[in-house]
């Protein structure tokens, strides 16, 4: 039920012609059974706290808009074409959809109003809250990654003032080539492949100065590769009592002995399962590419792309169970 009233009290012809056709089987008919958007909700409308004017067009539809963006690769105009002409897409909405003038420049203002406020980790956490409550998280064991994903531009490109385009764009090495982009940082619970926790930096940052902000408070091992390893990090993980699964480098002057190169051989088993993972975060949460200028603007593409990823994975997880 939505805290939103309607602006109407009766229905159209065609709405009730929609209720008496047959649907087609959706995950987005799935995660609506599965979710109670009544939190998301709430959190939402504590941005709208005016009395003056138009009542705002109830965010919880434009919330709904941004994952359905993530999930089909959509633009913001795009998406309000298909909100408008697919059933699927307005029953997810909601029907009432078509009491307001939805338009692109809406769900700017909208992602706009969220960097304002901070929202998106909350809406992300509350999510997730809402998965483990069905017991979807086990957390007997957590992956830690990083993966590089492309700029809204390369960097070094400027306007034609001479500043910079996006300065958080930079460049770095991989396999002796010059790679371009930020990073996405990500840990996952082991078994149910949920996403924990996300972050964006530049890609100049290392992986390991973001390690300890991904870890659940719950967890019962961390599993991470090579560019993880340092005593402060193993020291972290001991003073928990976690299992440390960090994959061990050789150092200048000092070889892995035959011990840490079994354990790494091990580890690397349950380790490898997070880079499944980045691919369907780049591949089917379409953040290949970054849309936006700037790490904050695109952090907020990540968090909705990892919240979309996790229900489409949550929705098998509860039909398996």
């Amino acid at each position: 039920m939505s805290l939103v009233p309607s602006t109407r009290e009766w229905i159209t012809f065609g709405e009730l012609d929609d209720q008496c056709r047959r649907h087609k089987k959706s995950m987005l008919d799935e995660i609506d059974r599965l979710i109670d958007f009544r939190p998301i909700e709430s959190l939402l409308m504590r941005m709208y706290r005016g009395t003056r004017g138009r009542p705002p067009i109830p965010p919880l539809m434009l919330f709904k808009a941004l994952l359905l963006e993530q999930w089909y690769g959509l633009s913001d105009v795009q998406v309000v074409q298909e909100i408008h002409d697919r059933r699927s897409f307005e029953r997810f909405i909601g029907f009432t959809v078509r009491d307001y003038l939805l338009d692109d420049s809406t769900l700017v203002r909208f992602r706009q109003r969220l960097r304002d406020f901070r929202y998106e980790k909350e809406l992300f956490n509350e999510l997730n809250r809402q998965l483990a409550s069905f017991g979807l998280f086990v957390r007997s064991c957590t992956l830690v990654d990083a993966t590089l994903v492309k700029g809204a531009t390369t960097a070094g490109s400027t306007r034609a003032d001479g500043t910079p385009v996006d300065p958080d764009v930079t460049i770095t090495v991989r396999k002796d080539k010059p790679v371009d982009g930020m990073k996405v940082h990500v840990s996952m619970d082991h078994e149910s492949e949920l996403i924990e926790a996300v972050d964006l930096t530049s890609n100049i940052v290392h992986d390991s100065q973001v390690f300890e902000a991904l870890l659940p408070d719950d967890t019962g091992g961390v599993f991470a590769d090579k560019a993880y390893d340092s005593t402060a990090h193993r020291n972290l993980i001991h003073a928990r009592h976690w299992y440390d699964g960090i994959l061990h480098k050789a150092r200048r002057n000092r070889r892995l002995t035959e011990h840490e190169r079994c354990r790494n051989r091990s580890n690397s088993r349950i380790r490898s399962r997070i880079e499944a993972k980045m691919n369907d975060l780049k591949r089917w949460g379409h953040l290949a590419r970054l849309r936006y200028y700037g790490i904050e603007r695109n952090l907020t593409q990540v968090y909705f792309t990892a919240m979309a990823v996790n229900l489409k994975r949550a929705c098998k997880l509860v039909l398996v169970t």
